[in-house]
């Protein structure tokens, strides 16, 4: 990476740093003018969860709660009213107040420094601070006056249907059976979708970040190297250049491996005739990138799989010049699809053209959001023939090739923000080979 990129992130972090707790406030103003005067917003983010022993699960914030707080610890919780609350006087603070861990000189010694209150009051810039234990206190005396609450249900889908109600531990549901609890996202998400410039930047440095990772990556692969040896190259890369984690765990899936979509045992040994698939993404400062690769391990293509990876290529470029303001994921689908299709391939596009991103990886809007200025999403067709279709020539069989790049919409048409990682085929072939003259000498 060069030394411009390098002072561009230092400029990045030093002028965002200035000014987050004024793009967080605009935020959640945003928020409580949508709240109605008999209802509340509350966003939690979770406790403390130990693997195993004492040894604690990695924690991340909740992207709702962060994206109207900026806060990055456990443990606390958002309050929100609006304007006109019709139970304000009994509470002491005017529309927000959030509940945060005291300090704990025993415990920082071990897990570092938390905020504590005055740290939030000083870095944050929330007026009214309070203890995570105080909440109960709060919400007790609010939720006469409610009739609707708002409240964190990010992870709420087909997978988490049998995890307890997360509303249960915020407020009596006996005693205040009539209220309405509702997904927080419905009016966050809409705020979500649509990035503001602070964000398009830190989406680039996480895309910046995982194109050096996917480089070196392109360097490095040879026959008889694992997957995971590959795997190790990209994220030294992402850590070494800033990233504080994954956007999501790294899929290399070499050889047959390539055709599963979401592949992350990343431990075969690669064969000189492999392609080999890099789905990969850096998280920097909360926002991901999400760049998929496919590669030949010899480090040339061969006639095969030129040809699918070049239908995989159209189909990817065809997509993007047909991006339009007003379109949906799926109708840009379908234009992907259809290609692939008069090329005879189409039954082996199996998944979705792409998704939006942001906070997460496969970020909110859904399928029937509209594009607009501001969206950001993934353009990603691809092709995964199993080794054991006996429906596919047996020269394409075993053979998996997915092309992913990250899109920006913009008033002038749409724009890619992974432009510069490589993806033509003479281009990989080139930097393979290049890597390779480097390590013999």
């Amino acid at each position: 990476m060069n030394k411009s990129i390098i002072l561009s992130f230092t400029v990045c972090i030093s002028s965002l740093l200035s000014s987050t707790p004024e793009i967080f406030k605009d935020r959640r103003e945003s928020v409580r003018k949508q709240l109605g005067p008999t209802s509340v917003m509350i966003l939690s983010t979770a406790k403390v969860y130990l693997r195993n022993g004492d040894v604690e699960h990695e924690f991340r914030p909740d992207s709702d709660f962060w994206y109207l707080t900026g806060h990055p610890e456990q443990e606390t919780k958002l309050l929100l009213i609006g304007k006109d609350f019709k139970g304000k006087e009994m509470v002491p603070f005017s529309d927000e107040i959030i509940f945060t861990r005291p300090g704990n000189p025993r415990l920082e010694v071990w897990t570092g420094k938390r905020l504590g209150v005055e740290g939030v009051k000083q870095e944050l810039g929330f007026q009214f601070v309070e203890v995570t234990d105080s909440f109960k206190v709060s919400i007790e005396k609010l939720m006469p006056f409610v009739d609707t609450l708002y409240i964190t249900m990010s992870g709420r889908n087909i997978h988490t249907q049998n995890l307890p109600d997360p509303s249960e531990e915020l407020f009596d549901k006996d005693k205040f059976s009539d209220v309405t609890v509702l997904n927080a996202g419905t009016i966050i998400h809409h705020l979500r979708h649509i990035k503001s410039p602070d964000e398009i930047e830190l989406l680039q440095k996480a895309i910046d970040i995982t194109g050096e990772g996917i480089i070196s990556a392109m360097q490095r692969v040879k026959p008889n190297l694992y997957e995971n040896n590959i795997e190790a190259t990209i994220e030294f890369v992402f850590r070494d250049l800033g990233s504080e984690r994954l956007g999501f765990p790294s899929i290399v899936g070499s050889g047959e491996n390539s055709t599963t979509l979401h592949y992350t045992t990343n431990n075969r040994q690669m064969k000189f005739r492999d392609l080999l698939l890099m789905d990969v993404g850096a998280e920097y400062h909360m926002y991901t990138a999400d760049i998929t690769r496919t590669i030949p391990v010899s480090g040339r293509f061969s006639y095969i799989q030129r040809e699918i990876y070049s239908y995989v290529l159209e189909a990817q470029k065809i997509a993007f010049d047909s991006v339009e303001i007003g379109m949906t994921l799926k109708d840009i689908h379908k234009i992907a699809k259809n290609y692939l299709n008069e090329k005879g391939v189409g039954q082996y596009f199996i998944h979705g053209i792409g998704h939006w991103l942001g906070l997460d990886v496969h970020d909110v809007g859904g399928r029937k959001a509209k594009i607009e200025v501001g969206s950001v999403f993934t353009i990603e067709p691809g092709i995964y023939i199993a080794i054991d279709d006996t429906t596919a020539l047996e020269k394409y069989r075993g053979i998996g090739i997915r092309i992913e790049d990250d899109v920006i919409m913009t008033e002038n048409g749409p724009k890619w923000l992974s432009a510069h990682i490589p993806k033509e085929i003479d281009e990989i072939e080139t930097i393979m080979r290049q890597g390779r003259r480097k390590v013999r000498h």
